[in-house]
């Protein structure tokens, strides 16, 4: 169990519009809670926010409340359970120069790594976001004035060891929400079907290939892009893989992300357990 408070003052000396930015006061309260069990395969963690701030002319007043959960459950050796939830909500009071904003995103997942057979990795995952941040703030996929949005995200994803040096896989994920338009403030629909179909080749001893083809439908334009991906991945350690390549497509393999501006230069680190 842990717990923390603040109190203080900020002191802000910059020029804004000919005016002295004001000062503001700050008082915050934190508290978490962590539990790992020996036996039971369950571990859990819980934490929260609240945070005022408060100034003389009352340019700066806001609360705000965040929070999370996570809880993962390991039932035996071949299945992982997980579930988390992330909140945070900004209350800017009056004509505060500080944005309101809603964040909460909610998640049930399922890895399923018989250990009878090690060649098969099935992982299934639900999402719920909500994502309405304020004006110049960036969104879940951290695009400045992005579109927010509500969605509803399921995925599968599932590889196979071939041999000992070629494993083939794929991936199959649709959305369904709605995009806001944060200058009109008008929402529209953001439903989308995601396909992949990949293969990473296991070049030397501790460099991989990896190649995909990938194809996004949305239903609303009744449109589809196709994408290619190519990489090359260095092992680090039992643990820990990085890797370098480039996105040939406009799309990203995230669904959370409804912008189509994701082609180019990538950089990926990948932890494994």
């Amino acid at each position: 169990l842990t717990g923390g408070f603040e109190s203080g003052q900020i002191r802000d000396d910059r020029i804004v519009g000919g005016v002295k930015a004001s000062d503001f006061d700050r008082f915050a309260l934190s508290t978490a809670a962590t539990y790992k069990g020996e036996d039971d395969g369950l571990t859990a963690r819980l934490r929260g926010e609240f945070r005022r701030e408060r100034s003389s002319d009352g340019s700066r007043d806001a609360d705000t409340w965040a929070g999370g959960v996570k809880v993962g459950w390991t039932p035996d050796e071949a299945l992982t359970l997980q579930a988390s939830a992330d909140v945070l909500f900004a209350d800017a009071k009056g004509a505060s120069t500080l944005r309101n904003g809603e964040y909460a995103e909610a998640s049930l997942a399922a890895a399923y790594r018989p250990v009878d057979n090690d060649r098969l990795n099935v992982l299934f995952k639900y999402t719920f976001l909500h994502d309405i941040p304020g004006a110049s703030q960036v969104n879940a996929a951290g695009d400045l004035n992005g579109p927010g949005q509500q969605s509803h995200i399921l995925s599968a994803d599932a590889n196979y060891d071939i041999n000992r040096w070629l494993t083939l896989g794929g991936k199959y994920g649709m959305r369904l929400g709605r995009s806001l338009d944060r200058t009109t403030g008008a929402w529209s629909r953001a439903d989308a079907h995601l396909g992949i179909l990949r293969a990473d080749v296991h070049v030397v001893k501790k460099w991989d290939l990896l190649a995909e083809a990938r194809v996004l439908y949305l239903p609303g334009s009744k449109t589809a892009d196709y994408g290619f991906l190519a990489g090359a991945y260095r092992h680090m350690g039992d643990n820990f893989k990085l890797g370098v390549g480039y996105n040939f497509g406009r799309f990203t393999d995230d669904l959370r992300d409804i912008t189509l501006n994701d082609q180019g230069v990538f950089l990926n680190a990948v932890g494994k357990f």
